[in-house]
């Protein structure tokens, strides 16, 4: 969670301050960045044809060597790439595992293994 505020002469605390697994602004873009890095690293592997990256916003996974399509995601709004947004990575459990896809980059994280939720 996160703790009271205090700023000079102001206190105050979060409604958020108990919500298991919250991250700070900072630490959320850091988590992004770090996922950025990590595709970004490894683009060749997780893109084996460019040609079919149609659209912004969608997750596709396709199968080798069939090219069949067997997972995929059409964003709904702005900056949405899963259906579960809170743990945006929890459909790829079935390839990788719950606790890969609920923690992808292994940090300290109280609510990895809670069951996601749409969002």
């Amino acid at each position: 969670g996160v703790g009271p505020v205090s700023i000079g002469p102001i206190s105050y605390e979060n409604a958020w301050a108990e919500e298991a697994g919250y991250q700070r602004p900072v630490e959320l873009a850091t988590v992004r960045l770090k996922n950025m890095v990590e595709a970004l690293g490894n683009w060749d592997e997780y893109v084996s044809n460019p040609t079919q990256i149609a659209r912004r916003g969608a997750t596709f996974i396709f199968e080798e060597p069939s090219g069949e399509c067997i997972y995929e995601y059409r964003h709904r709004g702005v900056l949405t790439y899963s259906e579960t947004m809170r743990r945006p990575l929890s459909f790829l459990a079935p390839f990788i595992g719950n606790d890969r896809a609920a923690n992808p980059l292994g940090m300290g994280d109280a609510a990895a293994h809670e069951t996601p939720q749409s969002g």
